[in-house]
């Protein structure tokens, strides 16, 4: 974890301000009794879904309503140790930068208080597949779900 040394943030939950909690289920684990790979990509997008939800509504997160949708342009997930069945994850989710159309998220998975997986991700805002630009109020709204100890980062033009 030396390449974290400088984001400790990154790893305490409650640096997200947008936080859930999930308990595993049997189907969700492997052979070897850890949470299958995709179970974790599947909890950093219901994250995505939950801050989305929260800034635009039903407008993008229940799927084109007035041509309107969330489009992920970038993820990384980066595995930090492995998350066990049975159990519980919570899952952080927070704002780390605004762009005119876009916005990017940071995420932890957190199991027992250890950070287990971390993401990070860019959200597009679109209608008819291209980028439209975030509004006033979405840039506000946004900026609270900020990361705590850091601002957002304000591109404003992407």
């Amino acid at each position: 974890m030396s390449r974290l040394a400088g984001q400790l943030a990154r790893l305490d939950s409650g640096s997200y301000p947008v936080r859930f909690a999930y308990r595993t289920l049997f189907s969700d684990m492997d052979a070897n009794r850890h949470l299958n790979n995709g179970t974790i990509g599947r909890l950093f997008e219901e994250g995505r879904a939950n801050l989305s939800h929260r800034v635009f509504g039903g407008a993008v997160t229940s799927g084109a309503v007035n041509g309107l949708t969330m489009l992920l342009a970038t993820i990384t997930v980066e595995f930090l140790s492995q998350a066990r069945y049975p159990g519980s994850i919570e899952v952080g989710t927070a704002v780390t930068r605004v762009g005119g159309s876009s916005f990017a998220m940071g995420q932890a998975a957190f199991q027992d208080g250890e950070c287990v997986a971390l993401a990070d991700c860019v959200m597009v805002k679109a209608a008819e597949g291209r980028p439209v630009r975030l509004t006033g109020a979405e840039r506000e709204l946004l900026a609270r779900l900020a990361f705590a100890g850091a601002g957002v980062a304000d591109a404003g033009t992407s």
